[in-house]
């Protein structure tokens, strides 16, 4: 889209000058004032109000200044100048009223535009904080449930060992008693041992 007053910034309506108000351009080639691109860096990033590209920034001075839309303002300023000194300003009662009037309404509309698009972009940006809190709670539980659940792991791990060695136990007392049961039996088996010797 072709700038209709290319001698004036495009967010703030102020025309170009120095120091805050230097077109500086940006990689995506559209050109601002100074104040106007530091005021839309936010967290080292910058949105370019044109094309929504992004670019990274912490300030306005590290783009360059378009120094040729610099000598365009100066250029209209003489033009300016020496139309005045010529022809003897006087109000113009014609249709332009009614084209100053439309631009006007016009630029009013584009400000209460990006007026609306700022409230926005502040509303998602504490929606963002809120999004991060829940996020840093969530895995903080989720920590805590992971030591939680390695203490039980622990916990079992002792419990099999004991389990193992009551098994082993046992096992050890049942072979114990099979051979304390078993005796008896063997000393019974001679064909009447002690039986006949008491009969005798």
């Amino acid at each position: 889209m072709m700038d209709n007053k290319p001698e004036e910034c495009s967010v703030c309506f102020n025309d170009y000058a120095e120091n805050r108000l230097r077109p500086r351009t940006l990689p995506c080639g559209h050109t601002f004032c100074s104040q106007c691109i530091d005021n839309a860096i936010k967290n080292g990033q910058l949105t370019c109000p044109s094309c929504r590209a992004e670019h990274a920034a912490t300030a306005s001075t590290q783009f360059p200044i378009n120094y040729a839309v610099e000598a365009l303002v100066r250029k209209l300023k003489n033009i300016q100048l020496t139309t005045e000194e010529v022809v003897p300003a006087k109000p113009y009662e014609g249709p332009a009223r009614g084209i100053s009037k439309t631009l006007r309404s016009m630029v009013q509309e584009q400000m209460s535009s990006i007026s609306r698009l700022i409230i926005s972009c502040k509303e998602v940006l504490s929606q963002l904080g809120d999004w991060k809190t829940h996020h840093l709670q969530l895995q903080d539980r989720l920590y805590a449930l992971v030591e939680q659940n390695k203490s039980a792991m622990k916990l079992l791990e002792l419990e099999d060992t004991s389990v193992v060695d009551m098994t082993t136990q046992g096992e050890e007392g049942k072979t114990q008693l099979q051979a304390m049961l078993g005796e008896p039996r063997h000393s019974q088996h001679p064909t009447g041992g002690w039986h006949n010797h008491r009969h005798s």
